[in-house]
């Protein structure tokens, strides 16, 4: 995965080859090579489809997830639809089945389903939205409550002890950001948040800033007094989040 597919094919024999050291096999006919890139707003494809916001790399499948946050996302609300209609029988047992053990039953097989992947998600507000939407139409089915009845979101999150799932996405990315801090320097995913912060000087594209999982982490940081502009500010929120129980209070510090 990189922004020039040349190079990508050129890496592959070598990572092959280094590869097989290891005993890992690597079939290069099967291999995938995903080009990164944003294209201009009056870019379009043979058949005259805007690409803008429909990028191939967009619909790329890493580790069960899409690489683009918000196609991932309606793709999760997608499964979590398919899950939750396949346990129709269990909903609709009412007083038979205790509603916390409904509840139960919905976090392991829908809620884990609609939340994979969601620590790295860095989506507008307006997508996120509609995870929650799906949620509280989950919830409300559960409950058997159906029109002209109505329950507001506040007693139906209440009443099923749950929180929204936004409130739970920033939970997890924050339990992420956490694990990442305290591992190794030289390990790959700290290695990627330090050349984060190094590319901050670099002069950035034309037009409106795009939402990124680095500059959402920057901005559940300064909710809670602190920021992540240079190494400096690596370096002490690496000590603050060796004191796991501090950095869990942070979290409902806002």
């Amino acid at each position: 995965m990189g922004e020039d597919e040349y190079q990508l094919k050129q890496i592959l024999p070598v990572a092959t080859s280094v590869l097989n050291e290891w005993s890992l096999r690597v079939n290069e006919q099967k291999t995938e090579f995903v080009k990164v890139f944003l294209a201009k707003k009056d870019e379009t494809d043979s058949n005259g489809v805007k690409v803008a916001g429909n990028e191939p790399w967009r619909s790329s499948k890493l580790l069960g997830s899409l690489l683009c946050s918000t196609k991932d996302i309606f793709h999760r609300i997608h499964l979590g639809n398919i899950a939750f209609s396949n346990f129709k029988k269990v909903w609709l047992q009412g007083k038979r089945i205790s509603l916390r053990r409904r509840i139960q039953v919905y976090e392991a097989q829908v809620v884990s389903v609609l939340m994979y992947g969601s620590c790295s998600w860095a989506a507008p507000k307006h997508v996120l939205e509609k995870l929650n939407t799906t949620h509280r139409r989950h919830l409300r089915n559960i409950l058997n409550i159906t029109w002209p009845h109505i329950i507001s979101n506040e007693n139906l999150y209440k009443r099923c002890d749950v929180v929204s799932l936004t409130e739970r996405i920033e939970c997890s990315r924050w339990t992420m950001l956490g694990h990442v801090l305290r591992l190794p320097e030289n390990s790959p995913a700290a290695l990627a948040l330090v050349y984060a912060i190094e590319g901050c000087s670099a002069k950035s594209r034309i037009g409106r800033h795009q939402i990124n999982l680095f500059n959402t982490i920057k901005s559940d940081l300064t909710l809670r007094g602190y920021s992540l502009t240079c190494l400096e500010d690596l370096y002490l929120l690496r000590e603050v989040a060796k004191d796991r129980k501090k950095w869990k209070r942070l979290l409902s510090d806002e």
